[in-house]
């Protein structure tokens, strides 16, 4: 028994004035009870949650409970796994709630944790408020979280697990970012709505952000009515999930004359047809490998199947700008591993969730590699003038710089043959470093151990003085390893006090293997730490950037645990890449959420500290 309100689907916004708007997740949806004597998690069909999702529980009774002036009260709300302000990840949230042993749920609750988006509030100070206007309800919630200091909108780079879900009476500004961003899609809600248990009400009206894709049909059951999708990929049929919503009967009797005629019959109602009949379907999010939410509109009949590829279906994965083109998809552009700007664009439309996050107002260089990798390339800085409207850009002293923000702008800086996303140490928005990193730089691909014994001194170092840090590939030959800091917390001054220590540590220990001499001939084949490029005006390449080799290597961020000897930068190509981030997550996912201010500061004390007293 379902406890919860819930929405009408609509293909139609509704506007004016006695609506408000809310930006839709795609997660598990839970009322969270908070009281003097305990938290409790119940999913909308009654079952406890607390155990599956014990880091939501925590922070509820570390912070909520200390509302003892406002005890008991209930909110509803939606359990999410943010990769952007406006999606979450329904795949890792499932994957999260299908957790069976406390080990692994409590590794998960710690290493990628998950978040409790609040939208409405049910009963207050041991009052139910349900009856109450929706503006009034709302109110009121705002007034109990923002009162906690808790973050008013959905930050997937805030420490906090509960956030606030805000509503706007400009449903268009809301759509469009929920577009841009790939959201699941908006919740329109009359403002002097009621929450009413166990209904389903046209006072809330769902819109959701669905997407076209062209498909074949490969199959149809004749006893549910489900055809059989799939597209063409490298020469190999790969079934996309099935379709029943939206066929009529006309359709289904079509369908049934055509798999009877042309099909073979495995069992006995269900056939199974070789590619011919093309269709375009609606699609919500592509879910374990297969489409979600899916929707017959229509046959293709002047559509060949070998048209209806997956790159073809992932470059229409994501929303773009409606004059974005893309061109000559089919030229080879790494020559070694025979991969096309197709395939490139395709794994910036899989890869983009991780990527965007480092690209964020950030002044971007790219690196243009016009006739394909391993050709002539030129660094990019400005802005062109032919750019096109929704392409961003900041100025500094010299250069007016690209933002690269959203999917159209990564897509159509990918069209025009940008292999390489290179970013400074620093946002947009101040002048300090925001990350520090070290640069591991071997003096050749082949003495690439030489970087992997070099980060691991490292990790020594920065474990023994308490400090989380991140490694990565360049790409090429190196290792290169971030440790966060918060924006304005150090100068680049400070930075270059605990950079050349670290440097200077590794050198006086192992001065056979690694040098801080920045001239190539005087290194004498040692390993160069390279700290002095961190510094303004500097950049490094982003992490999962490309980069422009042949074989289209790419700049993976690593789990320590990867770094020792077997590592090696080839075996991350484009495609690995993919199946790790599917398989194991990010490395980098906490990143953001881990400045490690505290001790970077207590070390510099301590470095100025020595400093005076030997002088």
């Amino acid at each position: 028994m379902a406890i919860t309100m819930q929405p009408v689907l609509t293909s139609e916004p509704p506007l004016g004035e006695h609506w408000r708007y809310e930006a839709k997740y795609d997660g598990y949806r839970a009322l969270l009870s908070v009281s003097k004597t305990g938290v409790s998690l119940i999913s909308r069909n009654s079952q406890p949650l607390d155990k599956l999702f014990p880091e939501i529980v925590m922070d509820a009774k570390t912070k909520l409970t200390t509302l003892e002036d406002l005890l008991p009260f209930t909110v509803d709300g939606e359990i999410v796994s943010l990769t952007n302000r406006f999606r979450s990840s329904f795949e890792y949230v499932q994957k999260r709630g299908m957790m069976k042993r406390n080990d692994l749920i409590g590794k998960a609750a710690e290493t990628k944790p998950c978040q409790y988006l609040a939208f409405d509030l049910l009963t207050y100070k041991g009052e139910a408020v349900a009856s109450l206007p929706y503006t009034e309800r709302k109110q009121k919630l705002f007034d109990l979280l923002k009162r906690l200091g808790l973050p008013m909108a959905p930050e997937p780079r805030s420490t906090e697990r509960i956030q606030y879900i805000p509503e706007t009476q400009d449903f268009h500004s809301l759509w469009d970012a929920v577009k841009r961003f790939d959201g699941e899609g908006i919740v329109a809600k009359k403002k002097d709505s009621r929450w009413l248990e166990n209904k389903k009400t046209a006072e809330w009206l769902k819109l959701k952000n669905y997407k076209k894709a062209a498909v074949f049909m490969t199959g149809y059951n004749k006893a549910n009515g489900y055809m059989t999708i799939s597209v063409s990929d490298r020469g190999q049929i790969r079934e996309m999930g099935s379709v029943s919503h939206g066929l009529g009967e006309q359709e289904r009797n079509a369908i049934l004359a055509i798999v009877k005629e042309h099909g073979r019959e495995t069992k006995a109602g269900e056939y199974a047809i070789d590619p011919s009949i093309c269709l375009t379907v609606h699609y919500l999010t592509i879910h374990f490998g297969t489409l979600r939410e899916v929707s017959f509109v229509s046959f293709e009949f002047d559509m060949s199947w070998e048209e209806c590829t997956y790159t073809r279906l992932l470059l229409h994965s994501r929303h773009v700008h409606p004059s974005l083109q893309l061109t000559s998809l089919d030229k080879v552009i790494f020559p070694e591993s025979e991969k096309s700007k197709a395939d490139y664009i395709s794994y910036l439309a899989e890869i983009g969730d991780f990527l965007l996050p480092f690209l964020e107002n950030r002044a971007l260089t790219v690196i243009r590699y016009p006739h394909g990798a391993g050709g002539e390339s030129f660094f990019q800085k400005n802005k062109p003038d032919y750019a096109p409207e929704f392409v961003t850009s900041i100025k500094d002293d010299e250069h007016e710089h690209i933002v690269c923000h959203d999917y159209s702008v990564l897509f159509w800086l990918a069209n025009q043959l940008a292999l390489e996303f290179h970013i400074p140490f620093q946002t947009a928005d101040t002048e300090d470093p925001t990350e520090i990193v070290f640069d591991l730089d071997p003096p050749s691909q082949s003495e690439f151990p030489l970087a992997v014994r070099a980060a691991e001194e490292l990790r020594r170092l920065f474990d023994q003085l308490g400090l989380i840090s991140f490694p990565k590939l360049s790409g090429n030959k190196g290792i290169q390893i971030y440790i966060p800091i918060s924006k304005n917390a150090f100068t680049y001054e400070d930075t270059r006090t605990f950079t050349s220590f670290a440097a200077t540590y590794c050198v006086s220990l192992f001065p056979d293997l690694f040098t801080t001499e920045r001239l190539i001939k005087n290194r004498s084949g040692k390993l160069y730490i390279d700290y002095v490029q961190h510094a303004p005006g500097k950049t490094i390449i982003c992490p999962y950037s490309a980069r422009g080799n042949g074989i289209g290597t790419v700049a993976a961020p690593l789990f320590w645990e990867e770094v020792g000897q077997n590592l090696s930068p080839a075996d991350f190509t484009m495609e690995a890449v993919i199946k790790r981030t599917k398989e194991l997550g990010c490395p980098f996912e906490g990143f953001f959420r881990q400045p490690q201010d505290q001790q970077i500061k207590a070390i510099l004390n301590h470095l100025k500290d020595t400093q005076r007293a030997g002088s």
